[in-house]
Formats: C-alpha cells, structure tokens, sequence
C-alpha cells in the first residue's frame, strides 16, 4: 500500500472517529528544555527595546488564524509538543491535582480547541516535562507518563483503539539500570518511535542516557490484531566521551536525528541512517570550524534536518540547517546559517521543520527580556520573522505541512502569570 492511500485512509478514520471527544573552563551550558526552566516572569516581556520591524512582526497578520488554547480545564500550565497534518495537536499538562498528563486537541471540527485527557500508565508524577510529546498523521501519539514503577517515566504509545501502551526501557533487553524511558518522535507514517532510556528519571542532561527506536509488528491477541513495539539500542561507537544520548525526531525514510552530551558540557549532533537487517549507521553531522558544537532537533521526508551549533564556550546559539547532499542522502552540507530576527535577540534554535522548508523555534535576547518564537525558510537564508502570537513570550518546536505551528506562550490577556505558568497554542502563517 503506497504512503497515499495509508493517508487517505487516515483522513477517514480521523474525521469519522467521534473519540477524540469522548476518550567549567567549559561552563556547564543549558539544553533547549533547560533553557525553558528559566524564570520567565522574572522580567518584563515587552517589546521596548524591539525594532519597528520586530514590533510589527509581534502582531500577528489580519491573514494568520491564532489559536489560544490555554491549558486543561483546571490546570496551572501546559508545554505544546507537536502538530500533525490534520490539525491534532499534543501537549503535556497538568490537572486540578497537579499531576502532569499527555493531552490531545484538535484544532478543527465539531470538537476543535477541546484538551482531551491520554490517560497515564498509573504513576502520580507532578512537574514540568517540556512538551516532550508527538503525533504521527495516523493519529498515533508516543511521549512519556509515570508508572507504578517508583513513578518512574515510561515511553508509551497511545492510539485510540489501544489507549496507553507501555513501551518498556532498556531494562527489560538487558541493560538493568536503564530503568526508565521518553519517546520524542514519531514519523508521519507511525511506524517508528524515537527516544531514550536512562537511569532513574533520565531528565534531559541529569542522568546517563542511551538512543532508543521502536519498530512495530502485528500480532493476533484475544482474537483480535494488535500492534508490538519493539525497542532497539542505536548505536553509539566512536563516542566514549558522550553519555548522555538523546534521539529527537525520525522521518518516514528511517533517518534518525539525535545528539551525544558529555560530563564536560560537550555535545555532538548525530544521523541514524537505516542500513539493511534492521539497524542504523551513525554519522556526525558536519560543523564548522569556530562552531563545533551541533544540535539537530528534527529532520523532514525531504532529509533537511532543523537544530543549532554553538562556539567551544556555548555562548551563543546559533539557528541552523543542514541539506543532503545527493538523493542517497549519505553526506550532508555543512551547516547552513540563518538570520537572528531584528529586535535584541542574540541566540536562537530551529526545531520544527516541514515538507515546504519551513523553520519554526525560539529567539531571546542576552537577559531574556525577550523571548519570543520565531520562523524562518531553507529557502530564503536571510529570511526570519517573529510569529507575533498573543502574549510576552513563546517558542514553537513543530510545524506541519500546511503551517500550522505549535506555539507555547506566556502572558497577555489570556494567559496571565497570576494564573498559569504557560499556555499551549497555534498559528497558521503565511
């Protein structure tokens, strides 16, 4: 069955379902989640010391549709973590009792802008986990909730036939003190889960680390067929230093996106790229030479892969891409840098990235009196533009295929820091 029809048959199945109603000398740098834990209501968010320009580009075009979605009935925050192509977009939360859950809400239809609850695998864990959810176009969502396992994080997988699904970790394979895991990303297809699994809680630079994918098969169970996740350990040879490892997005080709952080604060940006007998060949990814440091977040059908490099001493961030170089995707370029948008900003990341180019993450300035998600193009590399959603501050880690990117915000009229800690929602643009 060709990609074609397994989306429209997607389609289908995605607007009849009524479920989605009812069911150092090298100083110690920060993660694009750590850089998150900052205090965001510590200092204004106004646009004073913005350009012209950078001011306009804050309110959002009489063209583009906003969504304010808030957080979940009761909660105090939630964290945005991706879109698919039909307008289904996942988020993480928490409830009146303070626990964090997975969420899913649609965007379009009887039942847009409703937060609909995954469930959990059992445990009760509070706390903020940086949207690290996804969503595949079938629907599929894969992120991570506590188990009744000391309330450790799990991979799991949600669908609405199966509901939540335990993806186990590395302790199950052979690897006993890999007790717990986190899926990051989901190809459009479903049929790959990328992520890791770690020692203890594994929180992103707090605990060692290896690269996980899970590959999927049918089986007949109680009658009925059901999907298996398989989990597999990436390979991680040639980089003794690293131990911390992280797998952040895979596409419907099977290339795998990630990067290796050290004790020191060193950090390698890495391609997976499938190879015969189910396994993977890793490569690093080209840098240069005043920045050696790379972080790639996403990778499109297209191979173009979304992220960032950083100098020897991690003081700035600087937005990048990187293009394969030929149809057999073997090599890449180097990586190819792309403007700070006007408005006292100095440090940015690409995250979410699409079939049509478009870069959507995060600028802010030196003192994070500015904060703001921003997007940029592969096509035009002096192109960048803050999206200009409603509030003092955002990010936006994905954007789909018909630019409808994830935004999560702060501020403004409808998300009040008196309130909330942050809000999810969604912008198209143009």
């Amino acid at each position: 069955m060709n990609r074609i029809t397994l989306l429209a048959l997607t389609l289908c199945a995605c607007f009849a379902s009524a479920s989605w109603a009812q069911s150092q000398a090298v100083r110690s740098r920060m993660s694009r989640h750590d850089i998150h834990h900052r205090p965001f209501n510590s200092s204004p968010r106004s646009p004073e010391n913005a350009s012209n320009r950078s001011v306009a580009g804050r309110a959002p075009s009489a063209q583009n549709t906003v969504w304010e979605l808030g957080t979940y009935a009761g909660g105090t925050w939630a964290s945005m973590g991706d879109v698919n192509d039909f307008g289904v977009a996942v988020a993480q939360g928490d409830l009146p009792d303070g626990s964090t859950h997975n969420f899913a809400v649609p965007l379009f239809g009887r039942h847009a802008e409703e937060w609909i609850d995954l469930g959990t695998l059992g445990g009760t864990e509070s706390g903020w986990d940086e949207g690290i959810v996804t969503i595949s176009d079938t629907g599929m969502i894969a992120g991570h909730s506590a188990s009744t396992d000391q309330n450790r994080p799990h991979a799991i997988a949600w669908t609405e036939k199966s509901g939540i699904v335990d993806l186990g970790t590395l302790a199950d394979t052979g690897y006993p003190t890999y007790n717990s895991s986190y899926a990051a990303g989901v190809n459009k297809l479903g049929t790959l889960i990328v992520g890791w699994s770690g020692v203890e809680k594994s929180c992103v630079n707090c605990a060692p680390t290896l690269p996980v994918v899970w590959t999927p098969s049918v089986v007949w169970k109680s009658g009925q067929l059901i999907t298996k996740w398989k989990m597999h350990k990436l390979d991680t040879a040639g980089f003794g230093v690293m131990t911390k490892w992280y797998a952040w997005a895979v596409n419907d080709f099977g290339q795998i996106v990630g990067e290796g952080n050290g004790d020191n604060g060193e950090f390698v940006g890495v391609l997976w790229t499938p190879i015969q007998n189910g396994k993977w060949k890793l490569t690093q990814l080209p840098t240069l030479a005043d920045y050696p440091n790379s972080e790639p977040f996403n990778i499109n059908d297209r191979g173009e892969i979304s992220g960032n490099i950083e100098p020897v001493d991690f003081s700035v961030w600087i937005p990048s891409f990187w293009k394969p170089l030929g149809p057999s995707r073997k090599t890449y370029s180097n990586p190819i840098v792309l403007p700070m948008p006007e408005g006292g900003f100095v440090n940015c990341y690409t995250d979410g990235i699409n079939e049509r180019g478009d870069l959507t993450g995060e600028c802010w300035a030196k003192d994070y009196s500015v904060d703001q998600a921003v997007r940029w193009t592969t096509k035009d590399t002096t192109f960048s533009q803050v999206l200009g959603f409603p509030g003092d501050w955002s990010w936006s880690f994905r954007v789909n295929n018909n630019r409808v990117a994830i935004v999560t915000y702060g501020g403004g009229d409808k998300c009040s820091a008196d309130t909330y800690t942050s809000c999810g929602g969604a912008i198209r643009f143009h």
